[in-house]
């Protein structure tokens, strides 16, 4: 399902070459849940924006449903992207003009689901999540873990063939972290979904199927 050859990037800084991810492969062929590992700056997030097709590599290939998607142009990648791949950041980027439901049912609603249709939708997967009395409400009005809960949502809704998390627990204490961590690695399993997990949370490697930690560019196998 994912397939990365010879990925490498580097940026920059005046005369200063700064290479970040040196040559990496990973092949992932079922629905698991990866960890990867590595401090700040290590290169995590320039890979996880390489694979959601968000940042373009100076070499290699990424290869996702047997598409190459190094080949497709800004607007196939954003198609591709809309149809196949979720993504949850640290601060949740939900859009505070709009209500729980809304900010869940929008990716439908992107990709030409009706309004209607999309709010059900949302509204069915939220109070699975035990947020039945937070349908209407803005994301300002919630805790930090009911927003990572309706984030999650908002990336699962499509039912993506990849879910990208950027230090999704980052922002949590460490019951609320285990809790939303919980509940990526339960939907993406039910929903037959890849999960791949930045993060420097060591306490939740022993929830993933298999991890990598980024040192000096290389992806090794923690």
């Amino acid at each position: 399902m994912l397939n990365l050859k010879n990925i490498s990037q580097f940026y920059k800084q005046g005369n200063e070459k700064i290479n970040v991810l040196d040559k990496i492969n990973l092949e992932i062929k079922k629905n698991i849940n990866v960890g990867i590992l590595g401090p700040s700056g290590s290169g995590k997030t320039s890979f996880l924006n390489i694979i959601g097709l968000l940042e373009n590599c100076k070499n290699g290939t990424v290869i996702i449903n047997e598409i190459n998607c190094s080949e497709l142009n800004p607007e196939e990648k954003t198609f591709f992207r809309r149809k196949n791949i979720g993504f949850i950041f640290q601060n949740n980027q939900l859009l505070e003009d709009f209500t729980c439901e809304e900010n869940v049912a929008l990716p439908l609603i992107l990709n030409g689901n009706s309004y209607k249709k999309s709010i059900i939708n949302a509204q069915d997967l939220l109070i699975k999540l035990g947020l039945k009395n937070r349908l209407k409400m803005k994301p300002s009005l919630l805790s930090g873990g009911e927003q990572q809960r309706v984030a999650i949502l908002r990336a699962l809704i499509k039912k993506p063939k990849i879910l990208l998390s950027d230090e999704p627990t980052g922002s949590l204490d460490d019951k609320n972290a285990k809790e939303v961590f919980k509940q990526i690695i339960n939907l993406s399993h039910n929903q037959n979904t890849i999960t791949i997990t930045a993060t420097h949370n060591h306490e939740l490697l022993s929830e993933f199927d298999v991890c990598y930690k980024i040192n000096k560019g290389k992806l090794v196998e923690f």
